[in-house]
């Protein structure tokens, strides 16, 4: 009768089995058979709980000390095959992160030349067009409520804000300018906005 030894492609996919030979040993052309490109089998130690290899000799996959047992082995792969898997696995895994990152990387972009009409939704719907965008303000002045001129906006993405400060934008008829306001690091204190705001007031 032949012994079956349970195997899957990683240790979250579920596996399935296959039989060894006469004398114990598993041919890794029965292995290839079911996962194709597999080199390999690798184990977790219950011991240690790091992962151990399997020794393989002329074909020949051979059983660990204490034998097959029930535990699950799982394929070992070349480092191109690994390598794919690993950019999949880190493309899902990884995605919140690098929205994160690109937040962080975002910074408070001016818009100059707005046209005195030009509301906060439609600024932001302007720019929408680019990515997403987390903030959309048009400066008024505090006593008569009117714009003066220019506005802020913050978008989700490092790329959307690279592809808006790379043009100029055509906003309710009028060319606008976007930029990073006075710093070369794109973070603009709080003070010297004021100050920016301030001197744009008196133009």
């Amino acid at each position: 009768m032949n012994y079956y030894i349970q195997v899957a492609e990683d240790e979250s996919e579920e596996p399935i089995e296959l039989p060894c030979e006469e004398d114990g040993t598993l041919l890794l052309t029965t292995l290839s058979a079911q996962f194709p490109s597999t080199c390999g089998l690798k184990y977790r130690n219950p011991d240690s709980g790091t992962m151990r290899g399997v020794r393989l000799v002329d074909g020949k996959l051979h059983p660990p000390e204490a034998g097959w047992g029930d535990m699950v082995f799982v394929c070992v792969f070349p480092k191109a095959e690994n390598k794919r898997k690993s950019d999949e696995q880190l493309e899902n895994s990884t995605a919140k992160t690098k929205r994160m990152e690109s937040k962080q990387k975002c910074s408070d972009l001016i818009v100059l030349g707005l046209p005195y009409k030009t509301t906060e939704q439609e600024l932001r719907e302007y720019f929408e067009n680019f990515g997403e965008v987390l903030m959309a303000q048009v400066k008024k002045d505090l006593k008569t409520g009117q714009s003066k001129g220019f506005g802020f906006i913050r978008f989700g993405s490092s790329d959307s804000q690279g592809r808006v400060l790379s043009q100029r934008h055509m906003i309710d008829g009028r060319w606008c300018d976007v930029k990073i306001p006075n710093s070369k690091e794109g973070q603009m204190p709080y003070l010297n906005r004021k100050i920016f705001e301030i001197g744009r007031a008196h133009v």
